[in-house]
């Protein structure tokens, strides 16, 4: 951990600890963004500087914060390498920079660059991505709630990961339950359905066939689902285990050990 500094000054603003703040990035849903460059080991990451100063009751609560969620551990969950109260009283946390030379790349900023839509099977990598990082995370305790696009990182070979899974809802003290999981499962679905359509997934909503050419019967089957108000997915496992892929490799003829080596290597081929 970054230990607390006691001094301020207009330089120490740029800096936490080891970490040079470099220029600004895009604010994200928590506050400041920062490319950081570890003055030691040269390395490039982010800085996240979290609203003004903090009493040190608030200090307390978000050291403690971050330490109850930075143990979730999954390649679509962005890790937490550092984190500590900055020399000016404000809660900072430090990941991995997997942006280009142009800055952080979110699944939003991507989606607009690809022309506000995405093939199904893009799609479908990305929010297989997704429900398989709340899955382990629920499955861990961990529940981070309604997710963005904009909370949703990509790096330079199409991985997806989640940006402070959970944090926000540690800092505000929410404990987790069913129906938070099923909202946070959902706000997926929205996310597919807006990657596929090029739309948001409010009502009335366009059944994404309608809209989209030729797209499987199965894709609208699991949409609609999950984006029922009164129904949905209770977990990210039932959401993973009826995507339209998934399906289909279970409607093949293989059955036994052999259905369940054809699932693992779709998985595996998902998170790459």
């Amino acid at each position: 951990m970054v230990r607390h500094q006691t001094h301020t000054s207009e330089t120490q603003e740029q800096r936490f600890g080891p970490y040079r703040m470099v220029r600004a990035l895009e604010p994200g849903p928590l506050g400041e963004r920062w490319l950081a460059v570890h003055e030691v080991e040269l390395t490039s990451h982010v800085v996240h500087r979290f609203a003004p100063r903090i009493d040190k009751a608030g200090q307390r609560r978000f050291l403690s914060a971050v330490e109850s969620v930075r143990g979730i551990e999954h390649p679509h969950v962005t890790p937490i390498e550092a984190f500590a109260v900055c020399p000016t009283g404000r809660g900072c946390v430090v990941t991995p920079y997997t942006g280009n030379q142009d800055g952080l790349v979110t699944l939003a900023s991507l989606l607009e660059a690809k022309g506000g839509r995405m093939t199904p099977v893009e799609a479908e990598r990305a929010v297989t991505h997704l429900l398989e990082a709340m899955d382990h995370a629920h499955r861990a305790g961990v529940v981070h709630g309604p997710l963005s696009d904009a909370e949703v990182v990509v790096d330079r070979h199409g991985r997806v990961s989640i940006e402070l899974y959970g944090l926000a809802r540690a800092l505000a003290g929410h404990a987790a339950n069913s129906e938070v999981v099923r909202d946070e499962v959902r706000s997926a679905v929205e996310i597919a359905y807006r990657l596929i359509t090029g739309l948001t997934a409010e009502e009335p909503r366009i059944a994404a066939g309608k809209l989209v050419k030729k797209l499987e019967p199965a894709w609208d089957a699991w949409l609609e689902r999950g984006l029922d108000p009164a129904g949905g997915y209770d977990t990210a496992s039932e959401a993973l285990n009826m995507l339209p892929s998934v399906l289909e490799m279970e409607a093949e003829p293989a059955t036994g050990p052999v259905r369940f080596v054809l699932r693992g290597i779709r998985r595996l081929s998902a998170s790459r």
